[in-house]
């Protein structure tokens, strides 16, 4: 291990994969930025054909096998074989630029942390504004609220995205993740794809926690040169840092830290996960009566779709995902309640609305017409409850899960998916018993590449639709 912040005593190897020419001049810069560091580092490029990026860069051309997202794996034998010559081993991609005062925080966080614990960093985006955004603050990637913890001089937390085209070790940390076996493997496909994999499994298959320093957060954010996600997701670095500070208000103990219960499926998180980000729709919107006045919402992530609509004229009480997602919903003025679904339960007690909405949550739970009786209850009479999920019968879907295909043959079980097989057809039923009725259905987003008339999306209901709304009232 290096000297605590004596970054001009360490060697750093780096690999970088760059596959094709598209971010040659971003790669020609990083390469430059690592030269211009105190810090003595060697850059290997690991490329599917030959480059010439001057003196004094090792290319190594090679894929480890066919399927070119397989690049990235070809820096971890050279780790292996290299470890005694390095005092630290960066991973990175061709378009992500690292800074020496990132490497310098990383030097100075890393003895105070435990052992299976490993300084993270994530990515952010200028926009044509100059103002930062991360990229990787989408879908179902949300804080842990019960992770925040203090480590010497710093506060840490879990974020659940591991993936930032990025990671850097010590050598002791890369030591014991070739150790522990899950290190030096073929290209595979885990909780992410190939190309995330091979960039987060020190994480996710070495018995290592990617931990974020969120009291020196600048210091661990990388920039995405090529700001390819700006203004399609991700969330701006201002709002992220009112999440950042509802953690410290949880250290200190002035805020609840909360989990309404697992929301994320044990594969295929990136199509199936409930997400935190949602965007109000219309025909979600639609769905809920214009005549309701109280309306509950169970997994409410940051908000945006109850505020639109508090804004008709509604009364919208809350039930978060957790106490993070949940502060950011109650700075849009909602009222919120906090705590585990069985709490929140307990809290509401005899309250009755007149509509209640929960999107994309009934396929993971292990018992959807348990958690569709106890949704049902609150409810008043002729109120309605709206529902939505991901459409399980869609045509590409349903031919994946009748070839195997993937990690789509384990659909067949909730303990080995996390995820629970359910639509419209087979809660119709549960409905019914539940004492309500089915009204009405949508289904909706039907895109399917290369499937299209004069222009137009190919609309075949549940066979080409991607998600799906259910109406019913009592």
């Amino acid at each position: 291990m290096t000297n605590r912040g004596d970054s001009g005593h360490a060697r750093l190897l780096v690999a970088i994969a760059s596959f094709g020419n598209k971010n040659l001049t971003f790669l020609k810069q990083i390469i430059a930025t690592y030269r211009d560091m105190t810090i003595k580092a060697d850059v290997v490029v690991l490329s599917e054909a030959p480059k010439d990026l001057g003196p004094g860069v090792e290319v190594v051309v090679g894929l480890p096998a066919k399927n070119p997202w397989s690049l990235p794996f070809a820096h971890k034998a050279i780790f292996a074989k290299r470890i005694d010559h390095y005092d630290l081993f960066a991973y990175s991609e061709d378009d992500i630029e690292i800074t020496e005062a990132n490497i310098q925080a990383f030097l100075h966080a890393t003895p105070q942390l435990e052992q299976e614990e490993i300084a993270g960093f994530l990515r952010y985006e200028i926009d044509a504004a100059g103002a930062r955004a991360l990229p990787d603050v989408l879908g179902g990637c949300h804080w842990k609220a019960e992770s925040v913890r203090r480590r010497g001089g710093y506060t840490i937390a879990e974020f659940t995205n591991e993936h930032a085209a990025f990671y850097l070790l010590t050598r002791s940390q890369l030591k014991r993740a070739i150790a522990s076996g899950g290190f030096l493997r073929e290209p595979y496909e885990g909780r992410y794809d190939m190309l995330c994999s091979a960039a987060t499994d020190p994480y996710t298959s070495c018995g290592f926690r990617k931990v974020i320093c969120v009291s020196a957060l600048d210091e661990f954010l990388i920039h995405h040169m090529s700001n390819r996600y700006v203004g399609e997701v991700g969330l701006p670095l201002a709002s992220f840092k009112e999440q950042v500070k509802t953690l410290g208000e949880i250290l200190e103990g002035i805020h609840p830290a909360s989990t309404l219960g697992n929301v994320e499926p044990k594969v295929l998180q990136r199509i199936w996960s409930k997400g935190y980000y949602e965007k109000p729709s219309r025909e979600l919107l639609r769905a809920v009566p214009e005549e309701a006045k109280t309306i509950l919402s169970v997994g409410c992530g940051w908000g945006a779709v109850e505020v639109e609509l508090e804004q008709r004229g509604a009364q919208v009480t809350a039930v978060p995902l957790d106490s993070v997602i949940g502060a950011a919903a109650a700075r849009r003025g909602l009222s919120v309640i906090y705590g585990t679904w069985g709490k929140c339960l307990r809290v509401l007690g005899e309250r009755r609305f007149d509509s209640v909405l929960i999107t994309r949550l009934l396929h993971l739970q292990p018992n959807p017409a348990q958690a569709l009786e106890q949704y049902s209850r609150l409810v008043r009479k002729h109120g309605t409850l709206v529902l939505s999920g991901p459409n399980f019968e869609r045509i590409p879907i349903w031919f994946k899960r009748f070839f195997g295909n993937g990690d789509y043959r384990r659909l067949h079980s909730f303990d080995v998916s996390g995820i629970s097989v359910c639509g419209p057809r087979i809660l119709a039923r549960h409905l019914k018993e539940a004492g309500l009725r089915m009204t009405a259905v949508q289904w909706i987003n039907h895109a399917m590449p290369g499937k299209r008339l004069a222009g137009a999306q190919l609309r075949l209901g549940r066979l080409t639709a991607q998600d799906w709304i259910l109406q019913a009232r009592r």
